[in-house]
């Protein structure tokens, strides 16, 4: 990257208020550069002056080197993240439709039960088979709350077991 690139993508002074022999030490007269030169660097745009006087030409070729596999070492990284949340947006997509059709079947059943009770309680007063076994209206509906109840146990639980499968298993 070179020096003005750096100076351009890092907060700090631009290249007029620079003087030329505080950017190239070696144009200026020895023992000239004083700290107060290069305080108002970032610490990166310092860095790369002082690599940019030491490094042989092996060594850059190694940073440039190393900066390349960095490059593409990042860019991999961020495709896998992109993919993965692809995903899991696609699977959270799948499960919202997927509940939604199970709310649309809850309508349908609690609408259907009320058709059903609607039913039994036109029957009720006329049925025989309740006269000849001698149960009371009570008795029925303690049945029915009891037989709802153990069937709410049962729901509850599959809820619970595909909860489990679909946390821990997916």
């Amino acid at each position: 990257m070179s020096l003005c690139r750096m100076m351009l993508q890092h907060p700090g002074p631009s290249l007029a208020d620079i003087s030329c022999s505080a950017l190239v030490p070696c144009l200026s007269p020895p023992g000239s550069l004083t700290l107060d030169d290069f305080t108002n660097f970032t610490p990166l745009v310092k860095e790369e002056l002082r690599l940019s006087i030491h490094l042989s030409g092996e060594e850059h070729d190694r940073r440039k080197r190393r900066r390349e596999r960095n490059k593409i070492a990042a860019a991999k990284c961020r495709n896998k993240k992109k993919e993965k949340t692809e995903c899991l947006q696609m699977e959270s997509e799948k499960l919202e439709s997927v509940n939604a059709e199970l709310k649309a079947q809850i309508e349908e059943l609690k609408h259907q039960k009320q058709q059903l009770v609607y039913m039994l309680n036109l029957h009720r007063p006329t049925c025989i088979v309740r006269a000849q076994n001698g149960q009371t209206p009570e008795d029925e509906r303690k049945l029915f709350i009891q037989h709802i109840k153990e069937k709410k146990k049962r729901v509850a639980c599959a809820k619970v077991y595909i909860y489990c499968y679909v946390y821990y298993c997916c």
